[in-house]
């Protein structure tokens, strides 16, 4: 080492000393993961930590980390062993026990990790799920999808999911058992990581926008709480409440329930059970049109046979009325006969001479009433005049209506009208009232 300078070589390795003289041990380091995915099945994964500002959720400070082959089996264990098993990807928060090195080839600090700590990060998930469940009841987000009526009727079903995926497969073969037919449009999405909030949003909107759809299910694969926690989403959330149709979400975990499923119409445990429960409220109607069916099958038969009683019991009384009738008649007519027979003459004069004597008394009659209906007839056409709204306006009178030609009687009518049109004898004025 020159008395006069460093070496980029020394520098770095001064460097490293002080650090390593610093951090003797290893220390517990908390952050956001960030860069993991790209690598993660490499031998040694390289990624960086970050810290982002609470309030604009800009990262405010980042540092690099790695994950040595021979860590990795330790690591896996732990997180396998913890209560709520979940894997290691970008944007949840970890806190990991780290060795401070420097690597003076690159001139780098990094952290190799040595440990991790799954309660911290279940935790954090935890908590930011229960602030954002109680920030959404506040909103009145969670119960906005449910307020909508799902159709007795769902045959047309939009499916937001991965084309595919052990969900997709899932989900359409329980359909398909049902034998109903079914009509499912699908969206290909993104089901897991950072992009998932922005692919299932379109997807909705997609298929509310362009299909006629009855419902929209969302619906994917089990998974750990880490996986499915870009489904506890507030945008999300948002979107659904802001839809005209209703969602079911059938994310398909058995323990927890995600931010989703809450914001859902109706929510199931997995694909199958999602599936299940269309499948179930179509029977339902089924069953309910075959019950009615039978019921208007008897109360038709009983009115045809209802009414073929009554047409039997018509058809005997006619029957009887008729025969009873015709023998009445005939009878009359064999009288009527015997008596002209008897003395046709005699009675040929006594009906000239009833005719003659009523003729006159019929003309009195039909006079009277003639003269009677022509005084009426003028009474009403007085009647008529008077009532005429032109004769009325030629009195000095006027009419008012309102603008859809409501009579206005009183000052009440006037309450909620802005213009009113009045009618005098000679012509029409519109006003506009002011008070």
């Amino acid at each position: 080492m020159s008395d006069e300078f460093l070496t980029v070589s020394e520098l770095n390795q001064f460097i490293r000393n002080v650090l390593n003289s610093g951090f003797p041990q290893a220390v517990w380091v908390c952050g956001e993961i960030q860069g993991y995915d790209r690598g993660k099945d490499k031998k040694h994964v390289f990624f960086e930590l970050c810290e982002k500002d609470p309030a604009t959720h800009e990262i405010a400070a980042r540092i690099g980390l790695v994950i040595f082959a021979q860590a990795r089996p330790r690591i896996d264990a732990i997180l396998k062993k913890a209560e709520n098993a979940f894997e290691l990807k970008d944007n949840i928060e970890v806190k990991f026990l780290c060795k401070v090195d420097f690597y003076p080839g690159h001139g780098q600090v990094r952290l190799i990790v040595e440990s991790i700590d799954p309660i911290h990060t279940l935790g954090k998930i935890a908590q930011d799920r229960q602030r954002l469940i109680a920030l959404l009841k506040q909103k009145g987000i969670l119960d906005k999808n449910k307020q909508l009526v799902l159709p007795d009727v769902i045959l047309n079903v939009g499916l937001v999911t991965s084309y595919d995926s052990a969900a997709y497969h899932d989900f359409i073969s329980e359909l398909k058992r049902s034998g109903y037919g079914f009509k499912v449009f699908m969206i290909n999405s993104v089901m897991q990581g950072k992009n998932t909030e922005d692919s299932v949003i379109k997807a909705m909107k997609t298929l509310e926008e362009k299909f006629e759809v009855d419902v929209i299910v969302i619906t994917r694969g089990g998974g750990s709480i880490a996986e499915l926690s870009c489904f506890d989403s507030e945008k999300i959330a948002t979107a659904i409440a802001q839809l005209r149709v209703p969602v079911l979400s059938g994310i398909g975990h058995e323990i927890n329930t995600t931010v989703t499923d809450l914001s859902a119409h109706t929510f199931a445990k997995t694909p199958t059970a999602i599936a299940k429960f269309l499948v179930d409220q179509l029977r339902i109607f089924m069953d309910g049109v075959d019950e009615r069916q039978e019921h208007l099958l008897t109360v038709f038969r009983q009115m045809v046979q209802d009414k073929r009683t009554l047409l039997k019991d018509s058809a005997y009384f006619l029957q009887t009325r008729t025969l009873g009738l015709i023998k009445s008649h005939h009878q009359r007519l064999m009288s009527i006969s015997e008596g002209i027979k008897r003395n046709p003459a005699l009675r040929f004069k006594a009906s000239r001479q009833f005719l003659q004597d009523n003729q006159s008394h019929l003309k009195k009659i039909i006079h009277l009433h003639l003269q009677n209906s022509r005084t009426k007839i003028s009474n009403y056409q007085k009647l008529t005049q008077m009532a005429d709204p032109k004769n009325t306006l030629k009195r000095g009178f006027s009419i008012t209506r309102s603008k859809d030609g409501h009579l206005i009687r009183s000052i009440k009518d006037i309450k909620d009208v802005k213009n009113i049109t009045t009618q005098l004898e000679d012509g029409i004025v519109n006003s506009e009232v002011s008070k």
